[in-house]
């Protein structure tokens, strides 16, 4: 009797699990996100004028130790919010430009076809029109460096692509972006800021 009991209940159990198999099955299905509305309204402070000042350096560090920068390459100053984190978040903190299976995806470093893959995604966001009242866009010196005047107060991308130069060593001619997200006070003056490949040791 106690045989039977005891096959009855394994039966019932089961059924139990197959019943609550499709429900698990349905659970871990990816969902799919999709970009979020622009607000412009979440930004209408960044389109005033303000008394903070951004100042930096930009540059990709090589696995060699050497910083590599670009004489007049466009430093852009991107607010945050919903819309523009999306974008960075695919674009920019892990780019679609870089395989899992690269085997320079962890230096932050770029192939010539990556980097044609990572401009493309930039000039796509920096020509929305709604976005362009509240983008800020400044050049790098020959030594990397960069300033923002008259910056409001919030929150920040600072974005670059580096393509590399012309010079005879490899690291000479690495691409890559360089980036950094920054809180500025009001009236704050941030300088020395270090804005690099952030899969390096300098992020």
């Amino acid at each position: 009797m106690r045989h039977h009991h005891r096959i009855r209940c394994w039966f019932v159990c089961c059924l139990l699990i197959g019943s609550l198999w499709p429900l698990q099955g349905q659970a871990i299905e990816p969902i799919a996100s999709s970009p979020p509305i622009l607000n412009e309204k979440d930004l209408a402070a960044y389109k005033q004028k303000g008394r903070g000042t951004l100042a930096g350096q930009v540059f990709l560090g090589s696995l060699s130790g050497k910083a590599i920068t670009q004489a007049g390459i466009p430093v852009h100053l991107i607010p945050v919010n919903s819309y523009t984190r999306y974008w960075f978040d695919r674009n920019v903190r892990t780019t679609g430009c870089i395989s899992n299976d690269d085997p320079t995806a962890n230096d932050g470093l770029m192939s010539r076809q990556q980097a044609d893959c990572a401009r493309d995604g930039l000039a796509q966001f920096l020509t929305e029109k709604r976005l362009l009242p509240y983008l800020r866009t400044t050049r790098a010196n020959p030594t990397g460096h960069f300033w923002f005047m008259k910056i409001p107060a919030g929150r920040y991308y600072l974005v670059s692509l580096i393509e590399g130069g012309g010079g005879a060593h490899q690291d000479e001619r690495a691409s890559g972006i360089a980036w950094l997200t920054i809180d500025l006070e009001a009236g704050e003056k941030a300088i020395n800021l270090v804005v690099t490949n952030c899969r390096s040791s300098l992020c």
